[in-house]
């Protein structure tokens, strides 16, 4: 039995980078990009107008009191920069719109009066040259790394992407995955269980936490407690899948098929058994095609916890998405764990008006999904010691 950090490290170590696609980027929301982008001009290209109102010339405001400028046309935004020469005249101008040549003083339209000619500038107003002006390049400028390769392509990254006119990106491509719920006692969610049976969760849990992730494509399966058809199946879905996640048969019981159905298809054991709580019987291995296959228990907490704990960096991994390590939080109770193990403990955020805690909230068994409802994800406490005390710092991993 190993330990969970060298699982987690010897499943990076076999994990191999998916190859990239071209996209358009109104298709590649949550994907992982493959290439940096670089600004392709100063952003705001332009001096950018930041108020509707009147633009003018600094001179015309040296003289103290009431103050009226001839209006000379419209600057709109989308409109090629005009030009105010005379220090007695303005433009009216628009939000966005590029700054007049000669014009360094905006004035809002809440500090003026018009009357559709002329624009009599309330007496207050302090005219302080392009305090209304976004700068041509202040954002950035030409050249400038604005996105690098392994950054996760959401809201404000498409923005950012578009503004520099890649209509088509690089990312990582997304591999089928296979879900594989196994046992007899699981029926499909729609059909009313016997009081010996039960309906299938894992498979959608964890199809759930997938799509939630974007790093990859799921198909469903299901195979009873029969060898002959576990082994039949896993033959098909290893042709034709690049990721398997599997769920139940890996512990010690007499219909636990799956290592030995894995074995005959020549399925590579990295490791079996973690010394961990929930998720011991975890098994992870490598198909004859290098991919990664992970046989989670069937426990729904254990098979979620696995998911999140060791499937999903995988994922990220394979997806060339630079890793981090998770959020350390402060531990906002008591909590005692004696066996020598890895403690996945679920736990609550708690925010008030200070920094995070995370407050032990255990379900009653591994068995117990519904018990975890009210949780916001798990810390991980080291097999080492018994006592964890209130005011420990803890890695945190949220639920997807």
């Amino acid at each position: 039995m190993i330990s969970v950090k060298e699982a987690f490290s010897t499943i990076l170590e076999h994990i191999e980078v998916l190859p990239a696609e071209k996209c358009a980027l109104n298709m590649v929301v949550g994907r992982v990009l493959r290439h940096d982008i670089l600004a392709d001009r100063d952003l705001p290209p332009y001096d950018r107008v930041m108020m509707d109102g009147i633009a003018a010339k600094s001179e015309a405001f040296i003289k103290k009191g009431p103050l009226t400028l001839k209006i000379v046309g419209n600057q709109s935004a989308g409109a090629v920069a005009k030009k105010i020469s005379e220090k007695d005249t303005c433009l009216e101008i628009a939000t966005g719109a590029v700054l007049p040549d000669g014009a360094d003083i905006i004035v809002p339209v809440e500090e003026i009066t018009t009357d559709g000619k002329t624009a009599t500038i309330d007496d207050g107003f302090e005219a302080i040259p392009r305090q209304y002006v976004h700068g041509k390049g202040t954002d950035c400028e030409r050249g400038e790394l604005l996105l690098k390769e392994g950054d996760i392509l959401g809201a404000k990254e498409i923005a950012v992407a578009a503004s520099c006119g890649a209509a088509e990106v690089l990312v990582s491509s997304r591999p089928r995955v296979a879900i594989i719920s196994t046992g007899d006692e699981l029926v499909d969610i729609d059909q009313i269980p016997q009081p010996h049976q039960i309906r299938r969760s894992n498979s959608h849990s964890l199809a759930a936490a997938l799509e939630a992730s974007g790093l990859g494509c799921s198909k469903l399966y299901h195979f009873p407690d029969e060898l002959d058809a576990v082994r039949e199946g896993l033959a098909t879905i290893l042709s034709s899948s690049e990721v398997l996640i599997l769920s139940g048969g890996v512990s010690k019981g007499k219909k636990d098929y799956l290592p030995g159905a894995l074995a005959d298809l020549g399925v590579q054991k990295v490791f079996h058994w973690v010394a961990q709580r929930p998720g011991k019987p975890f098994w992870f291995g490598l198909g004859s095609s290098g991919q990664p296959v992970f046989a989670l228990p069937g426990n729904p907490l254990s098979a979620l916890t696995c998911f999140h704990r060791y499937v999903l960096p995988a994922l990220r991994s394979m997806a060339a998405q630079v890793l981090v390590s998770p959020v350390e939080l402060v531990l906002g109770g008591d909590y005692t764990f004696r066996p020598p193990l890895t403690c996945f403990l679920p736990v609550r955020l708690e925010n008030k008006g200070g920094p995070s805690e995370v407050l032990p909230d255990p379900a009653g068994n591994s068995g117990d999904f519904a018990g975890i409802l009210g949780t916001d994800g798990f810390v991980e406490l080291s097999a080492e010691p018994t006592e964890f005390s209130r005011g420990e710092i803890v890695p945190f991993w949220p639920w997807l």
